[in-house]
């Protein structure tokens, strides 16, 4: 259509080499994004298969009553302990240790983050309730 009305004269040669710019710096862009967004959809649905089979996992140690090697293998991909520090300069006989459990297939977990959504989730259904 551009090439047609440039031709026919009812777009100047100054103009149309404009909107042909314009048009191939668009095209470039919408290429990038369509890129950007297909890593994200594979980034997504490897996240949804790491999902599904930690779940398998867990489901396949419902009744689980001793934890051994094997299961913790299964379960665990590293445990990281961090160097002991104090929070207080005055009190240094008490020392805090961090550990972090990075799980298979799904990584380090934030239980304190979940069980805050948990009550947060639920303290919510108590007022749409009441």
């Amino acid at each position: 259509m551009l090439s047609e009305d440039n031709i026919t004269g009812k777009l100047s040669d100054d103009r149309f080499i404009k909107l042909s710019r314009d048009y191939e710096q668009e095209q470039a862009q919408l290429k990038v994004v369509v890129e950007t967004l297909g890593q994200k959809v594979k980034q997504q649905e490897q996240k949804k298969t790491n999902v599904r089979k930690f779940i398998s996992v867990v489901k396949k140690y419902t009744d689980m009553t001793q934890l051994d090697a094997t299961i913790l293998r299964e379960f665990v991909e590293q445990i990281r302990v961090s160097d002991t520090y104090t929070t207080d300069e005055h009190e240094k006989r008490v020392k805090i240790r961090e550990i972090e459990i990075v799980y298979n297939f799904i990584g380090a977990f934030d239980f304190e983050g979940a069980r805050e959504q948990s009550q947060t989730a639920q303290d919510n259904n108590k007022r749409k309730s009441a």
